[in-house]
């Protein structure tokens, strides 16, 4: 950060993947904040329909998922899977990740 800035894309990805350590940790307070910078900045820097914007809504959804907070991660990963569709395309190996966390997010809820 002292370098690049806050808001450099860099620093989200580093700030994505210590959220990605600390869920895997469990420390789910810890890692939601970082995780929606990560997706503020990536907004900011490449707009609102970029693929890293998409995985960002992604892995904030897997957050709130694995917190029982099924109402809140499914519209995140929606929009991930819309941004995928519009900008990677059908066979993208991301969209059918977005569309499988998707489905399981749906299958815990039995619909």
């Amino acid at each position: 950060e002292k370098t690049l800035g806050p808001n450099h894309p860099d620093v989200a990805t580093t700030l994505n993947n210590l959220a990605v350590l600390l869920e895997k940790q469990g420390k789910y307070d810890e890692a939601e904040p970082l995780f929606q910078r990560a997706l503020k900045t990536r907004e900011e820097k490449f707009g609102p329909n970029h693929p890293q914007v998409a995985a960002s809504l992604n892995n904030l959804a897997g957050l709130l998922e694995n917190q029982g907070k099924y109402d809140e991660a499914k519209p995140l990963y929606e929009r991930a899977i819309e941004i995928g569709e519009k900008t990677l395309g059908p066979n993208h190996p991301d969209l059918a990740t977005w569309l499988n966390n998707l489905a399981g997010l749906l299958e815990k809820q039995g619909k």
